[in-house]
């Protein structure tokens, strides 16, 4: 039979019924409910009347089990039961049976009271609390609790007030006998008491919990809310209620043992009931601190649980909160007490039981949870040490160290607790506030001070709170440095002094010693502390541990630590000691050791250990190839693989994180990946595919550009159509992709990594272009880089930068650059911080991390190429600036591969500026570098690089030394770079290099057999390989336009006995759909080629494959198999190469590799052939200097080679005919990487072919190069041309050049070199590449000036729509602007535009041909006398063709000084006083061809300089004396050089006649009869000449003979007075064998009918003079003295200046127009000129100028004055310099014209073969019009005089401007007289394009025929009472510049 299970089992009978008896109850109950809810209300129908007798205790516990069962039912069977309670017990006697009921039914009726309202809204009532309060219930409540506490007497006020923990009696003595075992007096027994206490007890739980949930509910409510008194009172009695509940609690937990084996169950309500009593008392401010003991009665209660204390914390806590924010601190503080009480208790409690292992199973006790509240018990104390701190109470220190004891006790039971960070980090802060305007150490101290006396802190826990408050410390130390220092020090100092100091302690007293270096070096203290600190940490960790690795990781990792730590900081203190490898060596050594994969395994060890240890292996990494030691680095590869994979973090994404910070290199390598690398990447993967590393990159597109632009430059002359390998690898990447790259970066990222990035990328791109040829747009690309990097610099180090004074001359005027040099370079101490703080940043692997050495080998890197990149465009200056900057740098980090690099590029600037000595000297500390640093410099390629690089240096230093003795190189210097360069040609084939070209097997060995069988000269009948080339050779400027198979015809070579079938057709294999050929290289196809005939040997291949030669190696018995080669070119060309033979194939088959060392073995390969080519041609030059010719041609044929050939190791040029390697070199080639080299090579042999162009057919030849024709050489020179079209001095050499050979082929002296272009001749030729020679070094710097200016004018342009017209002429004006075209193709269009566009204005060049040219012109011309030095002039003129002059010069002698005068001016007191004249020119070919031009300007200088210092009458008649001397010498001087070098060509420098209205008449007229009548054909442009010379310059008939039969070319002979040698030669048949008298006659006639009229005024005239001669006052030689002359330093120039003078003023005018009223004065700045202040100071403020006198300005004032202001004035001493530097002037946008009237302010400085320096060029650099300067010393009294007459002009020819011109008027009238009188078919003569604003003419305000500055020039110089010596010293530079008012302009 089955039973009901039942939920209950009674132990008795009694039980049994009552349980009955309830259930009865409730089922009456739930029908009753059930019949109210079918609206049918019911009474209960009978009374339940209980026996009790003895059973009241029962009965009790039935009503509570009806309550509770009550309480689920509903609010209305609660209030039914409840008042059915109360009847129960009303009307009885009140003993605890009917006051527990009556306590019962309250709390039904509170339960039925909160239902209901729980259910409805109490917004408007306030809540349930207030609504309970505010009935019956709790008053009734009240009384019922009184009652209780009288029967019971537990908790009463009078006896039991306290139940703290430390009371002993919790219960009085009247209440004693309540439980007395003998004593029955309150009417039960003993056991009914008992039962009756805990039916008590269960009683007050029911009644007081529904209160509790609804206070702990509404607590917010509660506190913040301000209710009325009545609720305030009603709550105290729900307060005594819970008072009552937690007295009896305890009151039975205390006596707990009485009640042995009772269930009680209520230790799950005292904590709601105690926490919503504690907030009761909060808002009742009653008997707090009884509350308070309660609850501290609960918390040390052992039978209290960790999860209750957890509750109890959390409540506690956020009632603190809740008050904290309601800004009630003093009851925040007691809760925040106590929860902080309870967190640690529970703390406490929680590692007990981890300690025991008791209840594992339990969340709770995981070391995770105890972790987690640890952290979040620290966090909440933190916060009440701050509200403390707000109340300004003395609590702090106990409260700290309360806690701090509890951590330690806690820490001591659990050994992985955390560190109270929290609590220290609190402590600190208050520390800090405390700090603020008090004294630190009366304030505030540290936690040791504090916990110094507890007994409960051990000293482990000790030093872990120090520690904690360390790392404190330093979060603060940006907000209060100087108290973290001092706090921090005191740290340190308890730690090392009083905690760790025991001997097992010395891991923690490293670490201490450590921190303790770390925080010296962010004090700024001194390093060798820091290291002190490292070496004591180091020894500690030595001694107690013996071997690091034995003690486990960390002790190890510590270690190493310090070792590299102190490497860091030796650097910065001792770069040059050789602890800061040893240290490295020592670190790297223990982290290998550790960093195996056993140790990875022990994740949790190692990841506190290695977390940020890829920080210190960045900076290792990154100094140690700083300073070029690759020792290192294969290790550091693989601890960092290691710790990448260790974090899961992809290989890949390691590679593209080194690539990325560029940490595959080391410093000034060309390879970007090394070595070791490589090696170390083999280990993991097979990473050597290209494709590889860009799959790797391929997720940033800047990192991929930059990875595949470092080769792919390499390739770009090979199309990416001529091969298809399936190759992911690009070879076009352009320059505008790499730049668009790199921009794109910077302007989406700003921060420094990816300025890093685009730093390296504009690198690249520079590096690119400068192998191309490109250097202005390589330096713009240089100098972008540089700025990135000199950022990310600043940003690094530290550094004081002391400035070297200026070099000036005695003058007092700047003659040398301001340089700076470096003092103090220190890492900053934030930057240090990263690495000593390593341990402490959180750094994302995958992120970039600059360190600062990375940072300093970049930047060094980046001044270098700029500096290199400034040389090479000619500007020594800035290089030696940026040169001298890296040197300071260098050395003070004590780096050997810049040292070595910048000491090497400075002995070679300086050698190239002729200081031999500092030359010398810095080339041999260069060497002494390489060899002290050999060992640590472990590149061996690099170490080669540098030790090739200095060698050559030094050679090439050696052969530029000029013996003055001899007028060129010694033999010995000549010796001594030949063989430097023999030794640099050994290391140059050394082994190490052939790593970098590994050659098929097949290629190795033909060469290897060509150069056995070699059994015949190279050069075996081949001496007529170029006869006839000049016979098939259409035109040397214009290339064939044939098409491409006409031009490629190339006879078969004879197949070979044994050769295969396939080889012959290899190359026919290749489609030719695949071949792109672009416009410019389908030029170069059509471009003339010498003799396709080519046989050269015949080559013998035997079944085996291996390549056998048989017979000759001759044209005519061995053939090389020529093949179609479209590689090269992008067209089908000859190449020289059988299979992989030539350069271009090598580079397919690199790229068909396609691994990466292929790839950095062809970089190296690129580099080795660019030093071998630069060494060969030195080498090359020796030889012939030496006349080693056949040497040479051994040397020269070699760097052929080395252009073409494949295998640059074995260069054998037997098997290939030299006229086609020539052919080869010589061609176009687009993207060529050699251009430089190629450009100079060219013009070696051109050069080296030239000198023995008449001897070639009486000498014995070697080889073809002394058969190459003239033709030839004209065309490759003009490749040279266009090739180094931005390399100034080979660009200079080579226009010269080419200038020299038109001029004399036009002669008839060499063969004609007449182009098919009609409008181009030989004088056009020869007078466009003379102005090209001209000032090459300056037209980078006008350029950049010029595009600087336009760009900003352009965007004015832009706006303005009325001004579209002259855009477009700024635009054809800039076309003009370009040195040489990009391609030779479009050279004849370039010159000819070039004609087209010169501007309105005469230009004469003048240049001074010595040294080689002597000999090279002695040879070509056949002049067997000896010539000084040779004129070259050429006269440009927009209007006329041009005229070109060579003139033999000769020396001017001399005059002896007279020396009896000397002596007598100077006596021997003033002779010591004697300061030396310092030539600014230092030594050219003017002081050999006119000494006395020199030593007249030493005396000058002597005379003026030295007054004696006793002025007497006969002293000063006596200085007269010698000044009118020196003066006359010089007028003699400059009569002479006219007669001796010009003759009767000096009349070529005069202007045209200016406005002559019978000059075009007269002209046509003469020239149709000299045509007619004489037979004369004329150069229209000489005969211009002629009729403005005047009529007494025809007295000898030669010279008109002369004249007219040179067609604008002539060359003076040393003969001329042999007849033969004057006469033209038979076959001219335009001349004349002498000179008509009809012929002088009619020139005569003409030159008188010119004469007659008014119209001797001469237009202006511009000298562009050769460096060489500028210093030559060409102006006052006698032809000139009355002309108006201006001096530019190039063509360009002249154009640049226009340019800009149309963009400033808007019109359509040449010249520009200044307003000499508008002008700034600085006179006497240095107050020493009294008497010039005296004479221009009142004249000054009369024009009401603006300006300063007597007093220096500032720079800044000086550069508004010159922006502001039409004119600038200067009186004073030097050129102005030393108040404002020329570089700041050329930094102006625009600049007045000035006037400088200090000694040799016009002088310029010669730096050798660099660009010049002087104030003039400054100013016109900075778009000055104009400049009057003087070009040596002069006295001021009689400069004064001429600066007075001119402004005087100007002045008057300003007040003058505004009427009308005369000649205008009488223009305009001619015009109009012509218009009327003209026909309507009048056929009108259309004539050449020219320039609008140079052929327009201009109203009558802004005529050309007023006078302009210049003009007035030569008056003025008459003022002078020296009118030579002082009058000749002023010059003019700029352009025409006329003289306007203001308003007109």
């Amino acid at each position: 039979m089955e039973s009901k299970k039942q939920s209950a089992v009674a132990k008795n009978s009694a039980e049994a019924e009552y349980r009955a008896m309830a259930q009865g109850i409730y089922e009456i109950l739930w029908l009753k409910r059930i019949l109210e809810e079918l609206c049918k209300p019911v009474e209960l129908p009978m009374k339940l009347s209980v026996e009790l007798e003895n059973n009241g205790t029962e009965f009790v516990e039935l009503v509570a089990y009806c309550a509770n069962k009550c309480q689920a039912i509903g609010p209305n069977c609660c209030s039914s039961i409840g008042a059915y309670l109360n009847k129960i017990a009303e009307d009885k006697v009140e003993t605890c049976f009917h006051l527990i009921l009556r306590l019962y039914a309250t709390g039904l009726l509170l339960i039925n009271c909160k239902s209901k309202f729980k259910f409805n809204d109490l917004s408007s009532s306030g809540g349930v609390v207030r609504t309970l309060c505010a009935g019956d219930v709790m008053q009734n409540l009240s009384a019922l609790v009184c009652s209780l506490r009288s029967h019971f007497h537990i908790g009463c006020k009078r006896n039991c007030a306290s139940s703290s923990v430390g009371h002993k009696d919790f219960v009085c003595r009247k209440c004693l006998p309540c439980i007395s075992h003998n004593d029955a007096s309150m009417g039960w027994t003993h056991k009914d008491g008992k039962a009756y206490i805990l039916s008590y007890i269960a009683a007050l739980k029911f009644t007081c919990l529904p209160l509790a949930e609804s206070v702990n509910s509404e607590k917010k409510q509660i506190i913040t809310e301000s209710e009325a008194v009545a609720v305030s009172s009603r709550l105290s009695d729900v307060q005594e209620a819970f008072y009552q509940f937690c007295d009896v609690f305890l009151f039975y937990k205390r006596f707990k043992s009485y009640y042995e084996g009772e269930k009680d169950g209520f230790d799950d309500s005292i904590l709601g009931i105690a926490v919503a009593l504690f907030i009761v008392s909060i808002r009742t401010k009653l008997n707090m601190k009884k509350c308070r003991d309660i609850l501290n009665d609960v918390i040390s209660s052992e039978w209290i649980q960790p999860y209750e204390l957890k509750h109890l914390f959390t409540s506690l806590y956020n009632i603190g909160v809740i008050l904290y924010r309601n800004k009630q601190l003093e009851e925040a503080l007691e809760a925040l007490t106590l929860s902080c009480r309870a967190s640690w208790t529970c703390v406490l409690r929680l590692c007990n039981m981890f300690l025991h292992k008791e209840d594992e199973s339990s969340d709770d006790v995981s070391e995770d949870a105890i972790v987690n509240f640890v952290n979040e018990s620290c966090t909440r104390n933190a916060f009440l040490l701050n509200v403390l701190h707000q109340c300004d109470t003395h609590k702090v220190k106990r409260i700290i160290v309360e806690s701090l004891e509890n951590w330690s006790v806690a820490a001591n039971l659990f050994g992985k607790l955390p560190g109270p960070i929290s609590l220290v980090k609190q402590w600190v802060k208050i520390g800090c506030t405390s700090h603020k305007n008090v004294d630190v150490q009366d304030t505030v101290s540290t936690l040791y001070s504090v916990l110094s006396s507890s007994e409960k802190v051990s000293k482990r826990t000790v030093g872990i709170i120090l520690e904690q408050e360390l790392l404190a410390y330093e979060e603060v130390n940006a907000l209060h440095p100087e108290f973290y220092q001092k706090m921090q020090m005191q740290i340190i100092g308890y730690l090392l002094e009083d905690v760790y100091v025991t001997p097992e302690s010395w891991l923690q007293r490293s670490r201490i010693l450590v921190r303790k270096g770390r925080a010296l070096r962010s004090y700024g203290h001194c390093l060798k502390d820091c290291i002190q600190c490292l070496s004591d940490a180091i020894s500690s960790l030595k001694a107690m541990s013996g071997d690091p690795c034995s003690f486990g990781i960390q002790p190890c990792h510590q270690l190493a630590v310090a070792y590299c730590i102190r490497a860091f900081c030796t650097q910065e203190t001792e770069p040059s000691s050789k602890q800061v490898f040893q240290d490295i060596r020592m670190a790297l050594k223990l982290w290998l050791r550790i960093t195996t994969p056993d140790s990875f395994a022990a994740e949790d060890e190692c990841f506190k250990v290695f977390e940020n240890m890829i920080i210190l292996m960045y900076n290792i990494i990154d100094l140690v190839s700083l300073k070029g030691c690759m020792d290192f680095h294969y290790d550091i590869y693989r601890i960092m693989f290691r710790l990448f994979q260790w974090k899961n973090v992809p290989l890949e994404k390691l590679l593209a994180v080194l690539w990325e910070c560029r940490r595959l290199r080391h410093a000034l390598c060309a390879s970007p990946v090394n070595e070791a690398f490589l090696m170390s990447l083999a280990d993991h993967c097979d990473g050597q595919s290209i494709d590889f590393w860009i799959s790797c990159l391929k997720g940033s597109q800047p990192l991929l550009v930059g990875l595949e632009h470092n080769f792919s430059f390499l390739f770009a002359s090979i199309p990416r159509d001529s091969f298809n390998f399936g190759s992911c690898f690009r070879t076009d990447i352009t320059v505008d992709e790499v730049k668009d790259a790199a921009y794109e970066l910077i302007s989406n990222d700003p921060a420094s990594s990816s300025a890093f990035v685009a730093g390296y990328l504009f690198s690249d791109l520079s590096e690119r272009l400068i192998s191309n040829g490109r250097i202005t747009e390589a330096l713009t690309y240089a100098k972008e880089a540089h700025r990135l990097r000199s950022k990310m610099f600043e940003e690094k180090f530290k550094f004081s930068v002391e400035q070297q004074p200026e070099k000036s001359n005695e003058t007092r005027d700047v003659v040398q650059k301001l340089s700076c040099s470096l003092h103090d370079l220190q890492v900053r101490r934030s930057v240090a911080n990263e690495f000593w703080s390593f341990d402490t940043i959180s750094l994302d692997l995958e992120s970039c991390y600059l360190s600062p050495w990375i940072i300093l080998q970049c930047y060094l890197e980046s001044t270098l190429q700029v500096g290199i990149a400034y040389e090479l465009i000619g500007n020594g200056a800035e290089a030696e600036g940026y040169y001298l900057w890296g040197k300071s740098i260098a050395h003070s980090q004590n780096l050997p591969l810049f040292m070595i690099s910048f000491s090497s590029v400075l002995g070679k600037l300086y050698g190239r500026k002729q200081l031999w000595d500092l030359a010398e000297r810095e080339l041999h500390s260069a060497k002494q570098y390489l060899e002290a640093c050999e060992t640590e410099i472990s590149c061996l390629k690099c170490r080669l690089m540098l030790e090739i690089t200095v060698d050559q240096n030094l050679g090439d230093l050696f052969q530029s030394i000029v013996d003055n003795s001899i007028g060129r190189t010694s033999i010995e210097s000549s010796s001594r770079a030949e063989v430097l360069y023999k030794v640099v040609l050994d290391k140059l084939n050394h082994s190490d290099w052939e790593t970098c070209a590994r050659f098929t097997d097949a290629a190795r060995a033909w060469s290897i057999v060509l150069e056995k069988n070699n059994v015949k000269d190279v050069d075996h009948g081949a001496s007529n390989a170029f006869a006839g080339t000049n016979e098939n050779q259409q035109d040397v400027k214009k290339p064939s336009r044939k098409g491409p198979k006409e031009n490629k015809e190339v006879k078969k070579c004879r197949k070979t006995r044994n050769a295969s079938k396939p080889l012959l057709t290899d190359q026919d294999s290749i489609p030719n759909n695949n071949l792109r050929t672009t416009r410019s290289k389908s030029r170069c196809s059509q471009s003339r080629s010498i003799s396709s005939d080519v046989e050269v040997g015949n080559v013998k291949h035997d079944g085996s494959g291996e390549n056998e030669c048989s017979g000759i190696f001759s044209q005519r018995d061995m053939l090389l198999e020529i093949k179609s080669c479209e590689v090269a070119f992008g067209y089908e060309d000859r190449c020289i190469c059988n299979k992989m033979r030539c350069w271009h194939c090598l580079q397919i088959e690199v790229i068909k590799d396609q691994r990466l060392n292929k790839f950095i073995d062809m970089k190296w390969e690129f580099v080795r052939r660019r030093l071998l080519l630069n060494l060969l041609r030195s080498l090359g030059n020796c030889l012939v200097n030496r006349d080693q010719h056949h040497e040479a041609h051994k040397t020269f044929i070699q760097s052929l080679l080395i252009l073409a050939n494949q295998d640059s190791f074995h260069l054998t040029p037997s098997y290939v005919s030299l006229s086609l390697l020539l052919d080869i070199v010589g061609k176009e080639i687009s993207g060529d990487i050699f251009s430089v080299e190629r450009a100079e090579i060219l013009y070696s042999i051109s050069w080296f072919s030239l000198k023995g162009y008449r001897s070639r057919d009486n000498r014995v030849s070697c080889c073809d190069l002394y058969h190459i024709q003239l033709p030839q050489l004209v065309t490759w020179l003009m490749h040279v041309f266009v090739l180094c079209r931005e390399v100034p001095i080979l660009f200079q050499k080579v226009s010269r050049l080419l200038a020299v050979l038109f001029l004399v082929a036009a002669s008839g002296d060499l063969c004609s070199l007449s182009s098919s272009c009609k409008a181009l001749s030989e004088n056009h030729w020869a007078s466009f590449f003379h102005q090209a020679s001209l000032g090459t070094h300056l037209n980078y710097q006008f350029s950049t000036n010029h595009n600087r200016i336009y760009k900003a004018q352009q965007l004015v342009d832009a706006e303005d729509s009325c001004h579209t017209g002259s855009t477009c002429l700024g635009a054809e004006m800039r076309n003009l602007l370009r040195l040489a075209p990009e391609s030779i193709q479009d050279l004849e269009e370039f010159v000819e535009n070039f004609f087209v566009g010169f501007p309105c204005t005469t230009a004469i060049c003048i240049s001074l041909l010595g040294g080689p040219y002597t000999y090279l012109l002695q040879k070509l011309l056949d002049v067997h006398s000896y010539v000084c030095a040779w004129m070259l002039v050429s006269r440009l003129d927009s209007e006329s063709q041009p005229i070109v002059l060579l003139l033999p010069v000769d020396s001017i002698s001399a005059e002896a000084p007279d020396d009896a005068a000397m002596s007598g001016f100077y006596s021997s007191e003033t002779k010591n006083l004697v300061k030396h004249w310092q030539c600014p020119w230092g030594s050219t070919i003017v002081d050999a061809v006119a000494p006395e031009f020199k030593l007249i300007l030493e005396e000058n200088y002597l005379s003026s300089s030295n007054f004696p210092l006793e002025k007497t009458k006969e002293s000063t008649k006596l200085w007269w004396t010698l000044r009118k001397k020196l003066d006359y010498r010089l007028g003699e001087f400059l009569r002479n050089l006219e007669d001796s070098w010009w003759g009767p060509w000096k009349y070529i420098l005069l202007g045209e006649r200016s406005n002559c209205k019978s000059l075009d008449s007269v002209y046509k007229k003469l020239a149709r009869s000299l045509k007619s009548k004489c037979k004369m054909n004329v150069n229209e442009s000489l005969l211009k000449v002629i009729l403005g010379t005047p009529n007494d310059a025809f007295e000898e008939e030669e010279f008109v003979l002369h004249l007219c039969l040179r067609k604008g070319c002539y060359i003076g002979r040393t003969e001329c007075r042999e007849k033969d040698k004057w006469c033209p030669s038979p076959n001219d048949t335009s001349g004349i064998e002498k000179p008509s008298d009809l012929a002088l006659q009619l020139i005569r006639e003409a030159i008188n009918e010119l004469e007659g009229e008014d119209c001797m005024t001469r237009e202006p005239i511009m000298l562009v003079l050769d460096f060489d001669v500028q210093m030559l006052p060409w102006e006052n030689i006698p032809i000139l003295r009355n002309q108006e002359v201006y001096r530019m330093p190039s063509v360009w120039s002249i154009l640049t200046r226009l340019d800009r003078s149309y963009h400033n003023q808007g019109q359509t005018r040449t010249f520009p127009f200044i307003d000499p009223l508008d002008a700034f004065y600085l006179l006497n700045p240095g107050g020493d000129l009294s008497s010039t202040q005296i004479e221009f100071e009142n004249w000054f403020r009369d024009q009401n100028f603006q300006g300063k006198a007597g007093q220096a300005p500032t720079a800044e004032e000086l550069a508004a004055a010159l922006k502001s202001h039409d004119l600038f004035l200067y009186f004073g001493h030097g050129s102005g310099t030393q108040y404002i530097s020329r570089y700041e002037i050329q930094k102006l946008e625009n600049c007045a014209a000035t006037v400088l009237m200090g000694c040799s302010s016009g002088c310029l400085t010669l730096n050798g073969c660099y660009a010049p320096n002087g104030a003039p060029l400054s100013y016109l650099l900075a778009g000055s019009p104009v400049i009057v300067a003087n070009l040596w010393e002069v006295t001021d009294k009689d400069i004064d005089r001429f600066g007075k007459a001119v402004l005087d002009a100007w002045f008057k020819e300003r007040l003058s401007s505004s009427t009308d011109c005369a000649k205008c008027s009488l223009v305009a009238e001619l015009e109009a007289m012509s218009l009327k009188g003209r026909k309507g078919n009048t056929k009108k003569k259309v004539q050449r394009k020219k320039l609008p604003d140079a052929c327009e003419k201009e109203s009558v305000v802004d005529c050309d025929h007023r006078p302009m500055i210049g003009s007035f020039m030569s008056q003025a110089r008459e003022a002078c009472i020296l009118p030579y010596l002082i009058g000749a010293s002023p010059v003019c530079y700029g352009v025409p510049t006329g003289i306007r008012s203001k308003k007109d302009l």
